[in-house]
């Protein structure tokens, strides 16, 4: 396995646009940003992913926190629903005792 790319955020969304644009051969912009095509070729596929993640959650800006924000905010309030159930049947089961 390679060694990590050493180019910046920006470098790496600019070479993958550039080949999204297909201003030059894969193998051009792959020496030209100093990676081999296929690191390039996955860069894109990472890209292209966030992309569809993105659009499909219906937002413009995919920021992978959101989702799982998201995703804790609907565990807590399974977990209050379940909490809030059971302190009623807590009371119910006190005044039949109660009752007894």
């Amino acid at each position: 396995m390679g060694a990590p790319s050493k180019l910046g955020k920006s470098e790496r969304q600019a070479a993958v646009l550039a080949l999204l644009r297909r201003e030059e051969p894969a193998q051009v912009l792959a020496r030209r940003y100093g990676v081999s095509e296929k690191t390039l070729y996955s860069w894109r596929d990472v890209f292209l992913q966030a992309g569809q993640a993105a659009l499909a959650d219906g937002r413009s800006k995919g920021d992978p926190r959101d989702r799982t924000i998201r995703q804790l905010q609907e565990q807590l309030d399974d977990r209050d629903k379940v909490i809030g159930e059971l302190t009623i049947a807590n009371r119910v089961l006190k005044k039949r005792q109660d009752a007894s």
